[in-house]
């Protein structure tokens, strides 16, 4: 029947969607296990911006592209390289994905949805629950980017259509990957505005007329402190994007004349407050991790956050920038001079790597040895003493 074989189509994917493994990505957290030596040692580690984890036995090892089968084995294979293990048997888990799509409009549930690989416009309608009655759904909108809009008619769903119609949008140009968006408008005058991503109350709120992006956001119980990007809120309005930074809007609008219509949000359109962007920080610090910044910090800034660990090499950091470029930092004179290094920037996406220092000195071994160099000597000395 046309129903069973839609909803097979949509979980199968026969354009090879739903079938194809997850490929690694910039940002997803991994739990690497491995088994075969005298203990089991587990460990979880983040893709850096250049795609490249650190793993402490192996070092670094290209992530980014590969499936977790792919990057097991890749790690089995660099174990075997440096005689480490010769039976390691390596496991590679997903705790976490950076991958979202939205799905707004007349849907059951719009909001963000996770996923962990490229999805078909079925299965992002079918994460929101469906579509309500009133959705318009002929003219279903995909938005790729600022400014790839792809138009997909979805009216099938309603009426049984010929099976090459289903094939169609199962194509790969609308599949829906990490910060696509799924808009399914609705067929009647729509006096809502729909507000989605972090804020405090998500929803659609009744407006009479336009109002400010500020005024939006304080409907949905204003923006989420500790990640609520304001530099990066994108307003969709008749399919078009466009992306706007409020966090001085106050300074650019004054508040005794009408905002400029780039601020402006009028009943039918969304609001997507997009997440606060993350900086990576690894190596000898005592919080290994992500943070939520807001447009840049100083590298001073960077490793106040991260607590640094004794016996770091800080005339060897290396911050990673988003575009693949790196840049080593001599902070050796941090403590005495800060000023220097105000303009040591790290951006959202950038990873911070601390290196331990290679000369590092562990007085705990050096007194153990010394102790141990004494005891034996009195043990030699009382044996040949007459």
């Amino acid at each position: 029947s046309f129903l069973v074989s839609l909803v097979s189509m949509a979980i199968a994917g026969d354009n090879g969607v739903g079938r194809q493994e997850y490929v690694i990505g910039y940002g997803d957290q991994l739990l690497i296990t491995i088994v075969g030596h005298e203990k089991e040692l587990t460990a979880s580690v983040i893709v850096r911006p250049d795609g490249m984890i650190t793993y402490d036995i192996v070092g670094d090892v290209k992530a980014e592209g590969l499936t977790v089968a792919q990057l097991a084995q890749s790690i089995k294979d660099k174990l075997l390289d440096i005689g480490y293990y010769d039976k390691a048997q390596v496991t590679v888990q997903l705790k976490e994905s950076r991958q979202d799509v939205y799905v707004i409009g007349d849907v059951i549930e719009p909001g963000i949805k996770k996923i962990i690989k490229p999805i078909t416009v079925i299965q992002a309608l079918a994460s929101a629950g469906g579509y309500k009655e009133t959705a318009d759904l002929a003219n279903a909108i995909i938005i790729k980017g600022q400014n790839n809009i792809i138009r997909v008619n979805l009216e099938f769903l309603k009426f049984p259509p010929l099976e090459n119609t289903i094939l169609e949008v199962l194509k790969d140009k609308y599949t829906l990957e990490n910060g696509d968006v799924l808009l399914i408008p609705s067929s009647i005058k729509d006096d809502q505005i729909n507000i989605i991503g972090h804020v405090h109350k998500p929803g659609k709120y009744s407006v009479k007329s336009d109002i400010t992006i500020i005024e939006a956001i304080a409907l949905a119980g204003g923006a989420l402190e500790n990640s609520a990007d304001l530099r990066n809120i994108s307003i969709i309005s008749n399919g078009i994007v466009k992306s706007v930074d409020v966090t001085n809007l106050w300074e650019r609008t004054s508040l005794s004349k009408e905002p400029d219509d780039e601020f402006k949000v009028k009943p039918g359109d969304s609001v997507i407050v997009h997440e606060r962007g993350n900086i990576t920080v690894l190596g000898n610090v005592e919080n290994q991790g992500q943070f939520k910044i807001d447009g840049e910090i100083t590298i001073t800034e960077v490793l106040a956050l991260a607590r640094i660990k004794a016996g770091a090499d800080l005339k060897r950091i290396r911050i990673v920038k988003s575009t693949g470029q790196e840049i080593t930092v001599n902070a050796s004179n941090l403590w005495k001079n800060p000023s220097k290094y105000l303009d040591k920037k790290v951006s959202a996406g950038d990873t911070v790597i601390v290196p331990e220092s290679r000369f590092n000195i562990n007085w705990n071994v050096i007194y153990t040895v010394v102790l141990l160099i004494s005891t034996l000597y009195a043990v030699i000395r009382n044996v040949t003493t007459p």
